[in-house]
C-alpha cells in the first residue's frame, strides 16, 4: 500500500507524519525513515537493509542525487531555471525513487507513507506557465511511472493559506528559503490541490482521496490523523 500525504507548505503535513510514526511504533511496528537515511548518507539503501520493516516513510524530493540538487539549488528563492528543466529534475528524481525503492517494496507487500509526490508536481508546476498543463506534467517519464503506480490513498491536508504562511514565518530554524512559501503562491497552490482537475487524475486511476483539517487545534488534528490511519490500515 502506498499512502501519499500532501498540501501546501505549512499545512501541517509534518505534524501528521510524526503523529503516525509515534502511533505505529507504539503499536509495536518497526518503521524505516528513508528521508532521514538519505539525509545522512546521500545514498539509497540496499533493499536488503529494509528487511523486517513493514512501514517505510519516504519524502520527495529526495536527499540523494537529483533530489539533493533540487533542494540545494533549483527551488531556492532568486533562481530562474526554466520551469521545464525543474519539472524534468523532479520527474527524474521520482523515476529513480520509484524504480529503486517504491515499486520493489510495494511488490513485497510493504506499506509506504510518503510526504509529497506526483500530486505536488501537478499542483505546483501547473502554476508556472499556462501552457505547462497537468496533462503535460503527467506525461514526463518519472511522473507517468508514479501515476501508473498511483497511491492507494491520497491524504490532502486542508489549511487556510494565511494560517500556513504564519506557521512558516514562525519557524525558528528554517533550513531553506524555497520559492513555495510566499502567501500569493500558497493561495494559488491551495486552489490547485483542492480543484477538480487534480482529484480527477487520481480518482480515475483508483486512488481514494481523503481530507484532513489542518486548521484544527493540534490535539484534534493528531487525533483525526490517527483515526484516519487506523481506518486505512484496517
Amino acid at each position: 500500500m502506498l499512502i501519499l500525504i500532501d498540501g501546501i507548505d505549512g499545512s501541517g503535513k509534518s505534524t501528521v507524519i510524526e503523529t503516525w510514526k509515534k502511533y505505529l511504533v507504539a503499536q509495536g511496528n518497526a518503521i524505516f525513515d528513508l528521508k532521514e537515511y538519505l539525509k545522512k548518507t546521500g545514498e539509497y539503501p540496499k533493499l536488503s537493509e529494509l528487511n523486517g520493516y513493514d512501514f517505510i516513510f519516504s519524502a520527495e524530493p529526495t536527499y540523494a542525487g537529483v533530489g539533493a540538487v533540487i533542494r540545494d539549488e533549483l527551488i531556492k528563492n532568486g533562481t530562474t531555471y526554466p520551469v521545464e528543466a525543474v519539472a524534468e529534475a523532479y520527474a527524474l528524481d521520482r523515476l529513480i525513487l520509484y524504480t529503486k525503492i517504491i515499486i520493489p517494496l510495494l511488490k513485497d507487500g510493504r506499506v509506504i507513507i510518503q510526504d509529497r509526490g506526483i500530486s505536488t508536481s501537478l499542483a505546483y508546476q501547473s502554476l508556472a506557465h499556462k501552457n505547462f498543463t497537468m496533462k503535460k506534467i503527467s506525461a514526463l517519464p518519472g511522473n507517468n511511472l508514479a501515476l501508473t503506480h498511483r497511491p492507494d490513498h491520497l491524504i490532502l491536508v486542508k489549511t487556510n493559506p494565511t494560517t500556513s504562511a504564519q506557521r512558516l514565518s514562525g519557524r525558528a530554524q528554517k533550513q531553506d528559503n524555497v520559492i513555495f512559501e510566499n502567501l500569493p503562491f500558497l493561495k494559488k497552490s491551495h486552489r490547485q490541490f483542492f480543484g477538480t482537475e487534480l482529484k480527477k487524475i487520481f480518482i480515475k486511476r483508483g486512488t481514494a482521496i481523503h481530507q484532513l483539517n489542518g486548521n484544527a487545534k493540534i490535539g484534534i488534528m493528531k487525533a483525526e490523523a490517527t483515526a484516519l490511519l487506523k481506518q486505512i490500515l484496517t
